[in-house]
C-alpha cells in the first residue's frame, strides 16, 4: 500500500516509485527492501480508509508524501504501522498484493532514484520468463539448470585460455610478417622506412609487430595500419638510432592521421592514431616517406 501511494503504476501488477537517494542501492539493500515489503504483504493487514480533518490526521501520525497540498478534510489510509494521506485506490488487505519483486533501480534525476517492481500475477509471469531463459541458456550450453553456473565458469575459463593462445599465434604471425617488411624498406637519409597496410590485423597485432621492429631494427621508422569496417588503426614506431637522427613517431603519426580524417600522437619511439576515411589510407601511407624526410 505504501508503494502504491509513493508513485504511479502502469498496471495493477507493475508499479514504480521514486525516492530521494544520492547513491544506487546495493544488491543487498534491494533484497532487504523486497523482504520488508513481502513481510508486510504476508502479514495480511486490513487496509483501513478514513476521512478526517487534517489536524486529526496529523495527531494520528499520518505521513504526507512529496509535499502535496491537502484540504481541510483528508483521506487517511492505514495498513499495519503505515498511516498516510492518499486519495488513490487501495487494496482492502495487504495479502491481496500477492508478492513483491523488484526488477530495476536507476537514477531519474539528481538525487532521485526510481525502483520498478512487480506484484501479484506480474511476479509469476516474471519468474516464468526467467525460468524459461535459464532453461534455454542451459540447453544452449548443453547442461542442466543446476549445473549452469559451473558450465559458464568453465566456458569463460576456456575462452581466456583460447585468447592467450591466439595472442601467442598473433605474436608469431607478426614476427613472420616483420621479416618481409624489413626486405621492402626504403632508405631515406640513412634511415630505413616502411609504411604498409596489414590485412585483418588487430591493434594488438600492430603493437606486437611495432615492438619487434623497435627491438630488432633500431635504424627503422615503420608506419603500420589496418582497417576494421570503417575504422582505421595506425601505429608508428621509431628505433633508437632513428630517433637519434631526428625521427619522432608522435609527430609522424599526427601528420598521417590528418590525411585519413583522424588524430593521434605519442612518444618519439611509439605513437598510435585512428582514422575515419579508409579511401585515403593509401595516400596517407605514400606520404610517410616525405614526412620522415622532412624530419631528418
Amino acid at each position: 500500500d505504501h508503494v502504491e501511494q509513493a508513485g504511479s503504476y502502469t498496471a495493477a501488477d507493475h508499479i514504480r516509485f521514486d525516492f530521494t537517494h544520492f547513491a544506487a542501492l546495493t544488491a543487498d539493500e534491494l533484497q532487504q527492501v523486497e523482504m520488508l515489503v513481502n513481510e508486510a504483504i504476508l502479514a495480511g493487514d486490513r487496509v483501513i480508509t478514513e476521512e478526517m480533518s487534517i489536524e486529526d490526521a496529523k495527531k494520528k501520525g499520518a505521513m504526507a508524501l512529496f509535499g502535496e497540498k491537502y484540504g481541510s478534510t483528508v483521506r487517511v489510509v492505514q495498513a499495519g504501522d503505515s498511516i498516510e494521506l492518499c486519495g488513490g485506490t487501495h487494496l482492502d488487505n495487504t495479502a491481496k498484493a500477492g508478492m513483491f519483486k523488484i526488477i530495476s533501480e536507476a537514477s531519474v534525476a539528481a538525487g532521485v532514484r526510481r525502483v520498478e517492481a512487480l506484484t501479484g500475477k506480474g511476479v509469476l509471469r516474471f519468474l516464468s520468463e526467467r525460468q524459461r531463459l535459464i532453461m534455454d541458456t542451459a540447453a544452449a550450453l548443453k547442461t542442466s539448470p543446476n549445473e549452469l553456473l559451473g558450465r559458464v565458469e568453465q566456458t569463460m575459463s576456456d575462452l581466456r585460455e583460447m585468447s592467450k593462445k591466439i595472442e601467442k599465434l598473433n605474436g608469431k604471425l607478426a614476427s613472420m610478417q616483420m621479416v618481409d617488411l624489413l626486405n621492402v624498406s626504403r632508405d631515406i637519409k640513412g634511415v630505413n622506412v616502411i609504411a604498409t597496410k596489414l590485412e585483418d590485423a588487430t591493434p594488438d597485432v600492430l603493437r606486437t609487430m611495432g615492438d619487434d621492429i623497435k627491438a630488432k631494427a633500431p635504424n627503422m621508422v615503420a608506419v603500420l595500419s589496418s582497417v576494421n569496417g570503417e575504422k582505421i588503426s595506425l601505429l608508428c614506431v621509431c628505433g633508437a638510432e632513428a630517433v637519434k637522427k631526428g625521427a619522432h613517431a608522435g609527430k609522424i603519426i599526427k601528420e598521417v592521421a590528418k590525411i585519413v580524417g583522424g588524430g593521434g600522437g605519442g612518444r618519439p619511439d611509439s605513437a598510435t592514431a585512428g582514422g575515419k576515411d579508409p579511401s585515403k589510407l593509401e595516400e596517407a601511407l605514400e606520404a610517410v616517406n616525405n614526412i620522415v624526410d622532412a624530419q631528418l
